[in-house]
């Protein structure tokens, strides 16, 4: 736990309780994956780490992106399979396997089981 003033002046840093929950997960996610600590704590967790880093300005959480289109033409672009726009702006090196996210996975299954009910419904039955 945080001392309450270590808290109350993180949340003033970041801009709330939301953003900092979020700048705190996501970069203690990119530390078990194997990111460096940009500030070095003798001894310390990955939760202190991201505290340090926070209160050095060492990490920022980034704006939010605004998204040009409704929810149903997200709906539509899924249904048709169409990448959304932030998908396609990007150069994936040759060879590299883009990283999937959990939103991805699940269209990725919804498409498969798609398929799965195509291929098995378009087969005749012995």
């Amino acid at each position: 736990m945080l001392d309450i003033d270590i808290e109350e002046a993180l949340i003033k840093k970041i801009g709330g309780k939301f953003k900092l929950t979020s700048l705190i997960q996501k970069r203690m996610v990119e530390l078990n994956r194997g990111a460096r600590p940009l500030v070095k704590v003798e001894g310390g967790t990955h939760r202190q780490i991201v505290y340090q880093e926070i209160i050095q300005d060492k990490i920022v959480l980034a704006p939010r992106e605004e998204v040009g289109y409704t929810f149903e033409e997200e709906g539509a672009r899924i249904q048709a399979g169409i990448a959304a726009p932030s998908d396609s702006g990007g150069v994936q090196p040759a060879g590299d396997e883009p990283e999937i996210y959990g939103s991805d996975i699940k269209k990725i299954k919804e498409q498969r089981i798609k398929e799965l009910a195509q291929l098995l419904n378009s087969n005749p039955k012995p």
